[in-house]
């Protein structure tokens, strides 16, 4: 059985999920167009604003791991602890 749109999601639930997606997916056009339609659908500007955190969560989560490690490296380095892992055996 297929599920159709707005079958189990408010529109407002659609549209903050889309907001979150916008921002996740790097999409301005996409995310300027799901905005005025959340607004349109009744969301307020404090729901939006979640939906915004939200996205920024995830989209900070890859950064903030990909710098631990280079500060972890540095540690490491500084300790003289490093390892290549093309040489580990």
């Amino acid at each position: 059985m297929e599920i159709k749109r707005g079958e189990i999601l408010t529109p407002k639930e659609q549209e903050l999920i889309a907001i979150s997606a916008s921002i996740a997916g790097n999409c301005h056009k996409s995310l300027r167009y799901h905005f005025l339609e959340a607004m349109k659908a009744g969301c307020t500007m404090n729901e939006i604003e979640e939906a915004v955190n939200i996205a920024r969560s995830i989209k900070e989560r890859p950064i903030n791991d990909i710098y631990e490690i280079a500060i972890n490296l540095l540690s490491e380095k500084r300790d003289g602890e490093i390892e290549n892992p093309d040489t580990k055996r």
